[in-house]
C-alpha cells in the first residue's frame, strides 16, 4: 500500500471517531436546548395558572436543570449499542486486562487528585490573566463546576456523567486508537476527552486526568476509571465544596490545599520510586508520527476541535 493510501485509511479511522464525539455533541445540545424549552414553557404556564403574569425566566432553574443531559446519554447508549453491538460493548469497553492491586489504585488515585493541585495553579495564573481584562477565571469556574443544587445536575455529574464519559472516551474512543498503539490511545483519547470540555479551565484537567483514566482502563478496567471519575465529580467538586461551604474562606482554601498536596506529594514520591518502570512504560512503544499526523489532519477530529475553540472564545467573550 502506498504512502498516500495509507494516510488516506489512517484518516478515514480518525475521522469516524471525531464524528462520533461531533454527534454526540450535537445530541448533547439539542436534548439541553429542547429541556430548557420546555421548562421555560412550564414556568410561562404555571403562572398564569396561579393567575399571574408570566414573568423573566428563571435562568438558574433552567440550569439546574439536567435531564436533558441525561436523556442524551440515553439516546447516545443506544446509537452506540446499536452501532458497535453487545459483543463490542462487551469484549472491547468493558474489557478487563490485569487486576487491580490496592498500591496501583493508591498511585492512580494520587495522580488524579494531583491534577486538581496543577489545575488549581493554572486556574490561578489565568485568573491574574484576566483580571488585566476585567474578567475572572473564578467567576467562570463557579459556572462550570462545584457543588450540584439540583437533584437532576447531582445525579448528572457524580453519576451519569462519569460512566457516560468513561464509556465514550476510555471505551469507544480509547479501544478505537488502541490498534495503533497504546500509547497514542492514550494521548488521543485524553486529547480529545480535555477538547470536549471546551474552555480553558477544565480542558487541561481534562487532558491530565484523562491521561491517568486511559492508562488505567488500557491496563485495567474501565471500571476502575469510572470509580476515579466518579470520586473526582463526587468527592473532590461536589462534596468538598459542600463541606467547606459554610467555613471561612480562608480555612476552606486551607483545607483543599492540605488535602491536594498530601496527595500531589504522594503522587510525585511514587513517580520518582518508580521513574525506571515508567520511563520504560512511556518508551516502550513510541507513538507514529504518521498516526499523529492524520490524527490531526481529518475531517472529524479538526471539526471536533475548531468546536472546542468556538467553545473556549465564546466563554471568553460572553
Amino acid at each position: 500500500m502506498e504512502e498516500k493510501q495509507i494516510n488516506k485509511w489512517l484518516r478515514r479511522q480518525f475521522s469516524v471517531v471525531g464524528w462520533a464525539l461531533v454527534i454526540y455533541y450535537l445530541i448533547l445540545n439539542i436534548m439541553v436546548a429542547l429541556t430548557m424549552m420546555v421548562d421555560s414553557v412550564a414556568q410561562v404556564l404555571r403562572a398564569i395558572a396561579a393567575g399571574g403574569f408570566p414573568g423573566d425566566i428563571d435562568v438558574d432553574a433552567l440550569m439546574g436543570n439536567a435531564w436533558g443531559y441525561m436523556l442524551a446519554i440515553a439516546v447516545g447508549a443506544v446509537i452506540l449499542y446499536a452501532w458497535k453491538g453487545g459483543d463490542y460493548c462487551r469484549e472491547e469497553i468493558l474489557a478487563k486486562e490485569r487486576t487491580m492491586t490496592v498500591p496501583a489504585f493508591f498511585a492512580v488515585l494520587s495522580l488524579t487528585v494531583g491534577a486538581q493541585l496543577v489545575n488549581s495553579l493554572w486556574v490561578g495564573m489565568l485568573e491574574v490573566i484576566l483580571n488585566q481584562f476585567g474578567r475572572s477565571a473564578v467567576a467562570m469556574l463557579e459556572n462550570v463546576s462545584g457543588a450540584s443544587d439540583t437533584v437532576s445536575l447531582f445525579l448528572y455529574s457524580a453519576l451519569a456523567a462519569p460512566i457516560a464519559e468513561e464509556l465514550l472516551f476510555r471505551g469507544l474512543v480509547l479501544r478505537s486508537l488502541k490498534p495503533f498503539g497504546k500509547r497514542f490511545a492514550i494521548f488521543g483519547s485524553a486529547l480529545l476527552f480535555g477538547a470536549f470540555h471546551g474552555n480553558l479551565l477544565q480542558t487541561p484537567y481534562a487532558f491530565l486526568v484523562g491521561l491517568v483514566l486511559g492508562y488505567v482502563t488500557m491496563e485495567y478496567f474501565i471500571g476502575w476509571s469510572i470509580a476515579l471519575h466518579m470520586f473526582n465529580n463526587l468527592v473532590l467538586a461536589d462534596l468538598m465544596t459542600r463541606l467547606t461551604a459554610h467555613l471561612p474562606a480562608a480555612a476552606a482554601s486551607g483545607i483543599q490545599i492540605v488535602i491536594l498536596c498530601g496527595f500531589t506529594l504522594a503522587g510525585a514520591v511514587i513517580l520518582v520510586v518508580k521513574r525506571r518502570e515508567v520511563r520504560d512504560y512511556i518508551r516502550g512503544e513510541w507513538m507514529d508520527r504518521r498516526c499523529v499526523k492524520c490524527f490531526f489532519s481529518n475531517s472529524g477530529v479538526l471539526v471536533l476541535l475548531g468546536i472546542a475553540l468556538v467553545s473556549v472564545l465564546s466563554l471568553l467573550l460572553v
